[in-house]
């Protein structure tokens, strides 16, 4: 059995919003939370699964990516390959997108200046971040366990961030008109947890070439793979449920929700 790291892949299958699961949620969100029409970027798009939920659910909108990683998009979605700068000219976008995207990249702070010099102004800046760098919580006790790089290996998340830290990101240069928050004590437990046992190459083989949510209808069909994205559903559902129950609550939150606007005069 081979022992090489698997190539990391977020799937491409457009998001059921209606779904009772972790990845529905953030689609409803941005859904109700995205203008019923003019430009949408998302950067970091991947290979467009929140693109197409986009054209999908929001006809409206002309719909445009960019990622380090090239592909080939379907009709209705316009891409193009990003390097260090986000590669569309100044106030292009009347809004702008990142999915579990920042905690990837070595500099989010040039990132969001880049966001804001694509925004046109008094335009929206939506999505979801990971909140890995509390204090207390199970993130901290795992890395302390099992090393500073536990989830950089596991996750490729080279950056842990704080409540506070995204506050700040944000603060600087938008006004934040709504916050959600997800991942509270069960889900942030689970998902700490799940990746620190991926160190294990049959984890971790499992989350990035089988799991339901990102493989669909490619993954393994074997028993054990079966068994394990059940219990990922099952997971799913009780973070999902956690996370609207507490959607205005920070108690033992790993993840944040919100809706920032750029000020209509720069």
């Amino acid at each position: 059995m081979s022992t090489e790291a698997p190539i990391p892949r977020w799937g491409s299958d457009a998001v059921d919003p209606t779904g009772f699961n972790i990845p529905s949620l953030k689609a409803r969100y941005l859904l109700q939370h995205l203008p019923e029409s003019g430009h949408v970027l998302e950067v970091g798009s991947g290979s467009g699964k929140m693109l197409r939920t986009l054209v999908a659910h929001r006809p409206g909108l002309t719909v445009y990516g960019c990622d380090i990683n090239d592909w080939q998009p379907p009709e209705g979605i316009h891409f193009r390959l990003m390097t260090t700068d986000i590669p569309y000219d100044d106030a292009t976008f009347d809004a702008v997108i990142v999915v579990d995207v920042l905690e990837h990249v070595p500099d989010p702070d040039h990132i969001v200046r880049e966001i804001v010099r694509v925004l046109k102004p008094g335009g929206r800046f939506v999505g979801f971040v990971p909140i890995e760098g509390e204090k207390r919580s199970m993130y901290t006790v795992y890395r302390a366990l099992l090393g500073d790089d536990l989830y950089v290996k596991t996750k490729h998340h080279v950056n842990a961030f704080s409540y506070a830290d995204v506050a700040q990101l944000l603060a600087n240069r938008f006004e934040v008109r709504d916050t959600s928050h997800a991942y509270h004590w069960l889900g942030h437990a689970m998902d700490a947890t799940f990746f620190a046992a991926a160190r294990l190459p049959q984890l971790a083989k499992f989350w990035w070439q089988d799991n339901t949510y990102y493989a669909g209808k490619q993954a393994t069909q074997s028993p054990l793979v079966y068994g394990l994205n059940r219990l990922l559903e099952l997971g799913n559902a009780v973070a999902y449920w956690e996370s609207r129950l507490l959607a205005k609550h920070r108690m033992g939150l790993a993840g944040l929700l919100f809706e920032a606007h750029l000020p209509a005069a720069m």
